[in-house]
């Protein structure tokens, strides 16, 4: 029993190592996040969205050219400052949306659900009566209602 303990300790020890480090950095890269994302003053309502709020957005999401129509519409309220700063905050696969002019139907469709789900993040609480994904709420409230 103590040689298969012998064996098995280095080897354990070798394949859980790796799976630590990813596990503490992923749990401090998202501590980061949302440390930064609750610092900031978004100067609008970033409460969480209610159950009729998201419903209204993700029925807007449903079709292309009210959206694109409202998109439009959000980003050009938006001044410079704000609009880096929604292009540094959105995740990866929305940062198309910042130009809604540019989006054809078929790219449109991939970031549809996407966006489903990103602002599905907005209805859920975080601090401060924050929810816990602002950007998410604030799209929704001021973007595509």
């Amino acid at each position: 029993m103590r040689i298969i303990k012998a064996i098995l300790w280095p080897i354990r020890k070798v394949i859980f190592f790796p799976i630590k480090i990813f596990f503490y950095t992923v749990l401090l890269f998202l501590i980061i996040v949302l440390i930064f994302q609750y610092r900031t003053d978004y100067e609008v309502d970033v409460s969480p969205l209610s159950v009729n709020e998201y419903e209204n957005c993700t029925n807007t999401i449903e079709d292309y050219e009210i959206t694109i129509s409202l998109l439009s519409e959000y980003i050009e309220k938006l001044d410079s400052d704000q609009q880096s700063f929604l292009e540094r905050n959105l995740p990866n696969p929305l940062n198309v949306l910042t130009t809604p002019q540019e989006i054809s139907n078929e790219d449109f469709k991939n970031v549809r659900t996407f966006l489903k789900y990103y602002l599905q993040a907005g209805r859920f609480p975080g601090l401060n009566g924050k929810a816990f994904s602002p950007q998410a709420a604030s799209l929704c409230r001021d973007g595509l209602s």
